[in-house]
């Protein structure tokens, strides 16, 4: 489940930590999130 965060005016999100370790992604990981025209969220990791 996602959930999203307000704290300070910053949005966060949460994603499901067998999504995080099973993409190897941590803390310094760096994302990008894109939207198609349907309304679909992508995320893409920033190398």
């Amino acid at each position: 489940m996602v959930n999203v965060v307000v704290n300070n005016n910053q949005y966060r999100i949460t994603i499901p930590k067998y999504l995080a370790e099973g993409k190897q992604w941590g803390s310094n990981t760096r994302l990008r999130f894109i939207e198609t025209v349907e309304g679909t969220v992508i995320i893409k990791e920033i190398q």
